[in-house]
């Protein structure tokens, strides 16, 4: 999971890859240069910029959004995004930031891999063995660029991604187009949670087409999209939502073509759910949690960066059981920032941050390597394959 993403989607605005933003009548995509639009970025605070307001310095390789200018400002020390730089040139440049003269005391690390391979090939191809071995030798090759810097000891790692993966076919597939007339809305997002926004009037017609269509769809009204989705208090958030059961896969026409792996599903699933490993001074050895939410990983961070977290979704206390220490500190609040547009539920406070933080003596440096890990019961069976780390290692499910 990414740590621009910690908050509820509904609270960080961030709700897809294609957007658009009915108050600023402007749209979003992944696929264009809009991505470097600072309004759709502003509605939360990255953690890369709250280190840096509270005096520290931040890095980050290829990670997505900090190459972003966000509330006017940069990391420290990043790369601009492009999928050409090697891995090793990126783990090269963080441990460089580590090292300098002003060091960083936050390095995040961006890989596309399995990401990248897995939406080509899908997760259960036998194609995705060699993927998952080459994951495996890079993380090898981090811990021991790490150790020659002699950073292993001192370092808190986390390694970590923002969802699953699950397997798609051309035999599961929902065509919009036998159901519903493209003149009547626009395609906002799409599968497997497909964003529509209907044309002006057509609100109850688009619905009604849909809202039947397809045994292996779940169509929803905005206001009736379940809450524990928290995604459906902010504007961007459109007026419907057509949700794909597992592995099946929503196109407007099979012409388009569709990816063999897929994610954005239900995140009670457990193909959906991401992978957590944590290593350094900070972690209890031979420890490992069952389960553990993406939101709490936020307020952790905070903690082992003795920086005050802002307003969240998450809770420390959650997750304190991963901590070596457990001696209580308290932190001094942000403020809240102004009410965001569309954000939270009618009435209702954002939540503030926890007052009360579980201390830590080493450890204040982090670095976070992003791997969207999702094949999971292939990576954890190379995990022997490290065993100056298998001890030192927690091992939960993150519930996405």
């Amino acid at each position: 999971m990414r740590t621009d993403r910690i908050a509820a989607k509904e609270n960080h605005g961030v709700v897809a890859n294609d957007m658009f933003d009915p108050m600023l009548n402007k749209s979003f995509s992944l696929d264009n240069m809009n991505i470097y639009d600072s309004e759709f970025w502003e509605e939360a605070t990255p953690i890369w910029i709250t280190n840096q307001r509270a005096g520290h310095a931040s890095g980050a390789a290829m990670w997505p959004g900090t190459d972003v200018k966000i509330h006017e400002s940069f990391p420290a020390h990043y790369m601009p995004y492009n999928a050409s730089v090697s891995f090793e040139e990126r783990v090269a440049k963080i441990i460089e930031w580590f090292t300098s003269k002003e060091p960083i005391n936050l390095g995040l690390l961006y890989w596309e891999d399995p990401d990248d391979m897995g939406h080509h090939l899908g997760p259960d191809s036998p194609l995705m063995g060699p993927v998952i071995s080459d994951i495996d030798n890079k993380l090898g090759y981090l811990m021991q660029m790490l150790k020659k810097a002699n950073l292993w000891d001192t370092l808190n790692l986390i390694i970590t991604s923002d969802h699953g993966m699950t397997q798609c076919s051309e035999e599961r597939v929902i065509e919009l187009d036998q159901y519903l007339d493209r003149d009547l809305y626009l395609l906002i997002d799409g599968s497997p949670v497909a964003a529509i926004l209907p044309k002006e009037g057509k609100f109850d017609e688009v619905y009604e087409a849909l809202a039947h269509a397809h045994p292996n769809l779940t169509v929803y009204k905005k206001e009736e999209i379940p809450e524990r989705w928290h995604y459906k208090y902010n504007n961007r958030v459109q007026p419907i939502i057509a949700v794909a059961d597992e592995g099946w896969y929503i196109l407007q026409n099979k012409s388009e073509g569709l990816m063999l792996g897929n994610h954005g599903y239900d995140n009670a699933l457990a193909e959906m759910h991401p992978i957590f490993l944590a290593h350094g001074p900070a972690f209890r050895k031979n420890f490992t949690k069952e389960a553990m939410s993406s939101t709490d990983l936020y307020p952790l961070l905070c903690h082992l960066l003795s920086i005050p977290a802002m307003p969240h979704n998450g809770s420390l206390r959650r997750v304190q059981d991963l901590l070596s220490s457990t001696t209580p500190r308290r932190m001094a609040h942000t403020q809240s920032p102004p009410p965001h547009r569309g954000h939270g539920k009618p009435g209702e406070r954002e939540q503030e941050s926890n007052a009360y933080f579980i201390g830590v003596t080493l450890g204040s440096i982090i670095v976070i390597v992003f791997f969207i890990i999702f094949f999971k019961h292939l990576i954890l069976s190379q995990i022997p394959a490290l065993p100056s780390m298998q001890g030192e290692i927690a091992q939960p499910l993150l519930q996405a």
